[in-house]
Formats: structure tokens, sequence, C-alpha cells
């Protein structure tokens, strides 16, 4: 072994030794951003449209991400089953699922449907995902403007999928299954919710 390659041995650190840089550690992910159930609806009126009325519906009562939900077709709704679902065949990772229908998002399929000109094979409702983000910028400011939303939110179609989330589990839903019905690989990424939701349940009132 020569002088140099000595020198070299003698300062290596051994692998995994080396302190760790300071921008290299995570940080804090901010809290989900959520709307509450008035300011949905304040949100969907304000709508520019019927198509975005039906699309933020979509998300705010079934949680579907917006790729979700703008890829929906007539063939994936069942809505005349004691058990309205909707199978979302695009899921994230090509995962499929069935969601539970909402009994306000029923109607307002079934009337899309019936007097919308929407016909199987069909894309629900068609549009782009800029021209959802329009729609969702578009009716944000117009219930801003109406004094509905207070101004300065941070909100998307996403924010609509948090609030779903969130409004579950404060109305009872198990965690477990919203977790099925996010279309989550893991339940780990559910509990997120608890956060805005320390206690869905209110079982600490019950604690003598």
């Amino acid at each position: 072994m020569t002088t140099q390659q000595t020198a070299i041995q003698r300062y290596r650190r051994p692998r995994g030794q080396y302190p760790k840089r300071r921008d290299s550690e995570p940080r804090p992910k901010p809290l989900p951003e959520y709307l509450e159930a008035h300011e949905v609806a304040a949100l969907i009126r304000a709508a520019p449209n019927s198509r975005a009325a039906l699309l933020f519906l979509v998300q705010w009562r079934a949680g579907l991400r917006v790729s979700e939900a703008l890829a929906l077709e007539v063939r994936d709704l069942s809505l005349d089953s004691g058990l309205p679902t909707i199978h979302v065949r695009r899921g994230k990772g090509a995962k499929p699922r069935i969601v539970p229908v909402h009994p306000e998002l029923h109607s307002a399929l079934a009337s899309s449907i019936q007097f919308g000109n929407v016909v199987q094979g069909d894309r629900l409702i068609k549009a782009s995902r800029s021209t959802a983000d329009r729609w969702i910028r578009g009716a944000k400011s117009k219930a801003e403007e109406a004094g509905a939303i207070p101004h300065g939110r941070r909100i998307s179609s996403h924010t609509l999928r948090h609030s779903y989330a969130r409004h579950l589990l404060v109305n009872g839903i198990p965690i477990n299954f919203l977790s099925r019905w996010l279309g989550h690989s893991s339940i780990q990424t559910t509990l997120i919710y608890l956060e805005l939701v320390p206690d869905p349940m209110g079982s600490l009132a019950a604690v003598p």
C-alpha cells in the first residue's frame, strides 16, 4: 500500500457515518387545507357552469382526485341499485376501487345523465385538467368577492378531496373505510386527517 493510499484509508469514514447535511433533513409537511361544508356549497354555487359544478360536487361527495373525476364515464356509475356506487377505474397507481355515492351526488349524477346528453362511452365531465384548474380559481375568486370564503386561502381542486375526508371523519365514518374510499395504498397516508379531527368520535367527552 502506498503512502497516498494509507492516508486515504486513515481518513475514510465508515459507510453511513457521514454527518447529515441540514438541507437533506425532511421538512414537516403542512396540514391539508380544507373547507367547511357551507364553504364548499358556496364554491359550487360560484361555479362558472354546470360541468364545473358537477366536477366540484363529485370531488366533494366522492373524494375523487381531479384526474379520476375527469376520467369518469357513464359505465362507471351504478345508480339504480340499493347501494349506488362509482367505479374508479383509473385510480392512482392503476388501482381501481369502488366508492359509495352520497344522496346529493346521486341526484346530480342522475340528472346529468338524463338531461345532459351523456351516453354510454362518454366521459361524464368533458374538460381538460387546465380547464378544471381555471374553473376552481374562478369559483374561488367569486366566492371570496361574495364574502363566502375568506381571502387568501390556498384552494385547489385537491382541497375538495381534503374537505371530503375531514367531513366524513367528523361525521363518524371509520378511518379504515375512508382510507379505502380515498384509494390510499396505506392507512398511514390517511392518518394525516386525524390532525384535522383529533377526536372524530367524540370519545373524550365520554371519559369520566
